[in-house]
């Protein structure tokens, strides 16, 4: 799919178009007609599986990959995706932090402090940058040194999560990440980090968004990998309502 201007995603029903796919497809059964869900042999990353024979679909509707939460935290940690609100939330303290210690110590609420520093009332981040106030306010009336509050601010920063759980990476290390290797029915597709990797450019500013994201979908639907744009951008896919299946094939 593309937003922006230019030629973007195409629906096309009751065939294929081999305008926009090469070689031959892979088909697999549905195992649920309620998402068109499939079985997927297995996904890694590098040499490492993180699940194998799980239940998955492809859809169109989102827009990264998405998995069990707990599993997309290792997936982020070994290609070294940290929330988004890390970067943001050290950039503050190196600006502000003494100040922040000095006006949440002399009765300023949590919630002006985070107006004062630009991420309240109208910012994304808002509610995660209240979440850390509270923190320091806690440290106050424990009685901890400005010192203290600051160091323990700066590791707080890697534990608060992103507000849509949303990751990052370094776009220098993007040469050096491992591929996506997803199995289906004995075929193995492959995400290079440039597709699996979103680079945004935004006020002149490049971010590398992680392309994997957590979700817990409880049974008896879940766990379920949600195969999204992402993969359906690089893997041309047919939906075979009347062989109840669905097919890859590499995009072009």
């Amino acid at each position: 799919m593309n937003a922006g201007p230019g030629t973007g995603g195409e629906l096309i029903l009751g065939g294929v178009d081999p305008k926009h796919y090469t070689g031959a497809f892979t088909f697999t059964p549905v195992t649920s007609q309620t998402y068109w869900e499939f079985q997927v042999d297995s996904i890694g990353v590098g040499a490492k599986t993180y699940c194998t024979k799980c239940k998955a679909i492809a859809d169109s509707g989102t827009s990264l990959l998405v998995g069990p939460a707990a599993i997309i935290d290792s997936i982020n940690q070994q290609i070294g995706a940290t929330g988004i609100f890390t970067g943001e939330c050290d950039l503050i303290i190196d600006q502000y932090g003494a100040e922040i210690v000095q006006w949440l110590e002399s009765g300023v609420t949590p919630e002006e402090v985070c107006e004062v520093v630009g991420l309240c009332p109208d910012g994304g981040l808002c509610s995660t940058c209240e979440q850390m106030m509270y923190y320091v306010q806690l440290l106050l009336q424990n009685n901890a040194t400005a010192e203290e509050i600051l160091k323990a601010m700066e590791v707080v920063c890697t534990l608060l999560p992103s507000p849509n759980g949303e990751s990052t990476v370094d776009c220098s290390t993007l040469p050096t990440l491992p591929n996506v290797k997803v199995t289906i029915a004995g075929t193995l597709f492959v995400l290079t980090p440039s597709q699996y990797i979103l680079n945004i450019t935004t006020g002149g500013q490049s971010i590398c968004l992680s392309g994997f994201i957590g979700m817990d979908i409880p049974p008896p639907y879940g766990p379920l990998w949600i195969l999204g744009d992402i993969f359906m951008g690089a893997y041309y896919t047919q939906f075979d309502f009347a062989n109840k299946r669905v097919g890859f094939a590499v995009a072009k």
